[in-house]
């Protein structure tokens, strides 16, 4: 399935990715940029159908998380990775066109790995990625770090 992605820095447009090599362009130009304290988040949708299904993607450098919602997690879910030592009821910090979203501090991995789900999410039309743990847990306490 062909993705719209939406998000990027100074960008009032979706970017269309068709290849992988075209994802591999986008996660570079976001992971160049530095952001400080908090990542930037992007929203890949199904290009054909952009209701359908949503997978956000929070990039702070080498790391990243994920949220999915569609299907059968209407409410969505988040990344959760099981080697982290974080809290889920702390936040990390990510931006939407200039809009703040907290994701679970323990929600963020090695950015191969977040390439990899991507990549599962376009290629099985949009179904919840399976490289990931996922974690039906919101940021609860607002304390926000890094």
């Amino acid at each position: 399935m062909d993705l719209e992605v939406w998000g990027e820095e100074d960008s009032d447009e979706a970017t269309l990715i068709r290849t992988p090599g075209e994802l591999d362009a986008v996660l570079e130009r976001v992971r160049s940029v530095d952001y400080g304290d908090h990542g930037i988040l992007l929203e890949a949708l199904d290009a054909a159908s952009p209701y359908r299904v949503i997978l956000n993607v929070g990039i702070c450098g080498d790391h990243g998380s994920l949220r999915y919602a569609g299907n059968e997690h209407v409410d969505g879910v988040y990344s959760k990775n099981p080697d982290s030592t974080r809290s889920p009821m702390d936040a990390q910090l990510f931006y939407y066109m200039n809009n703040r979203r907290d994701f679970p501090a323990n929600s963020l991995y090695p950015i191969d790995v977040v390439r990899r789900a991507l990549m599962q999410f376009m290629e099985s039309d949009g179904k919840l990625p399976n490289v990931v743990a996922w974690q039906p847990t919101s940021v609860m306490s607002g304390n926000s770090g890094t």
